[in-house]
C-alpha cells in the first residue's frame, strides 16, 4: 500500500489499549506514538495488530447444517459428519468454501490462523498453497502410527494436532508426540471438550498449546499453568454444543488464554470479533474487566507464537494492523460488524 496514513485513536500497547497513533508509509509502520494527534487523522478508532485466530477447522467451511447436531455425531472421528464431508466431497469444492470462509476471516481482522488440518499431506498442500502464511497442524490418516506418514507431514506441516487423546492409544499419541519433538515442531491437542481427561497424561506429552478445556477442573488449569502450556477457547462453537469453557477459573489462574473460531461450519459469519464478544460475555459473569479480553484477542494469541503484540515491534517493518472504526465497549458489546481496515496481509 502505497502513501502515508495517520491512524488515530485507541492503540494497541501490548497490554492495552492507549491514546496514541500510528504512521503508515508505503506499507510500513513509521513510528508509534502515545498522546493525542494534533489534526485530522485519516483514521480514528481502535488500531491494533492483526488477529491470530489460534484454532481453526476452515476444510469444513463447506458444510452447511441442517438441523442440531451433538458434537460426537459431528465432529468425533472417523464417522462424524464433518469427516464425512471431508472424505466425499471434491477437493476443488473444499478448496473453493475454504479460500472464501479464509479471506473472510482475514478481511475482518484475522492476519493467520492456526489450523487443525485434516486429510494428511492432501490437506496441508490444500491450505499451504492458498494462504502460505498459515500455521498448518496436519493431522495422520493412518489409525495405526506410520513413521513415514508422520515424516511427510512434518516436513510440510509447522507441527501436528490431534483430534484428542480419548479418540486413539496412548501408544500412539506418545509415538508422534515424540517425532513432533525431535523435529522441534508444534504439538496442540483438543482436550476435555466430550469429557474429562488425564490432564497428568497431557502435560507428559509436552504440548506447545491445548484447546478447549471445558471439562477441566480447577487442578487441570492449574497444571497448564505451572508447565507454561497455553489455551486456546472457542466459546461459540462450544455454546452450539451447550458447553461452556471455564475463562474466569482460566484468567484467575493465570493461564495464557487466547481466542479460536473453531469449525468454520460452526461459525459461517467468520468474525473472531463476534467470538471475542462471547468470550466476554463468559467473563463478565466473573465481574472482569474488558481488558483480559483484549489480551486474550489479541495479547496471548501472538505470546502462543512467540511473538510481541505492541505495535511498536512493527516499526521499520511491514505493516500488520488492524483498524477498527468504534471505541473498545462498542467493539465488545456490539462484535463488528465488518467494517475493518486491513493494512497488510
Amino acid at each position: 500500500m502505497s502513501g502515508s496514513y495517520i491512524l488515530s485513536g485507541r492503540v494497541w500497547s501490548g497490554n492495552a489499549f492507549e491514546d496514541g497513533y500510528v504512521i503508515i508509509v508505503d506499507g510500513r509502520v513509521e513510528d508509534v506514538r502515545y498522546g493525542e494527534y494534533n489534526g485530522p487523522p485519516d483514521f480514528k478508532g481502535c488500531v491494533l495488530p492483526g488477529i491470530i485466530d489460534t484454532h481453526t477447522h476452515v476444510a469444513d467451511a463447506g458444510l452447511k447444517l441442517h438441523r442440531h447436531y451433538d458434537l460426537e455425531e459431528l465432529v468425533a472421528p472417523p464417522n462424524g459428519l464433518k469427516h464425512k464431508y471431508l472424505d466425499e466431497t471434491p477437493p476443488e469444492k473444499i478448496v473453493t468454501s475454504m479460500a472464501s470462509y479464509v479471506n473472510a476471516l482475514y478481511d475482518k481482522g484475522v492476519s493467520r490462523i492456526i489450523d487443525f488440518r485434516e486429510g494428511g499431506i492432501q490437506g496441508i498442500a490444500m491450505l499451504r498453497n492458498l494462504f502460505p502464511k498459515s500455521i498448518i497442524l496436519g493431522r495422520p490418516m493412518s489409525t495405526n502410527f506410520n513413521v513415514s506418514e508422520v515424516d511427510d507431514i512434518l516436513k510440510y506441516a509447522d507441527g501436528i494436532g490431534i483430534s484428542s487423546i480419548s479418540d486413539m492409544s496412548h501408544r500412539y499419541v506418545d509415538a508422534i508426540a515424540e517425532e513432533v519433538h525431535k523435529r522441534r515442531k508444534i504439538l496442540a491437542l483438543h482436550v476435555s471438550e466430550r469429557v474429562r481427561e488425564d490432564m497428568d497424561y497431557v502435560i507428559s506429552l509436552k504440548p506447545n498449546f491445548v484447546v478447549h478445556m471445558v471439562y477441566a477442573t480447577n487442578s487441570d488449569i492449574a497444571k497448564c499453568v505451572d508447565n507454561d502450556i497455553p489455551i486456546s477457547v472457542c466459546p461459540r462453537s462450544n455454546f452450539y454444543f451447550g458447553i461452556k469453557a471455564p475463562v474466569n477459573s482460566m484468567i484467575n489462574a493465570g493461564a495464557s488464554v487466547s481466542i479460536g473460531t473453531d469449525n468454520a461450519m460452526l461459525t459461517p459469519d467468520s468474525n473472531i470479533f463476534n467470538e471475542a464478544k462471547t468470550f466476554y460475555e463468559l467473563l463478565s459473569t466473573g465481574n472482569r474487566e474488558r481488558g483480559e479480553t483484549f489480551r486474550s484477542l489479541i495479547a496471548h494469541g501472538r505470546e502462543l507464537l512467540h511473538e510481541n503484540s505492541a505495535l511498536e515491534t512493527m516499526i521499520g517493518n511491514k505493516a500488520d494492523i488492524v483498524a477498527i472504526p468504534c471505541g473498545e465497549e462498542h467493539l465488545l458489546t456490539n462484535g463488528c460488524d465488518g467494517a475493518v481496515r486491513f493494512y497488510s496481509r
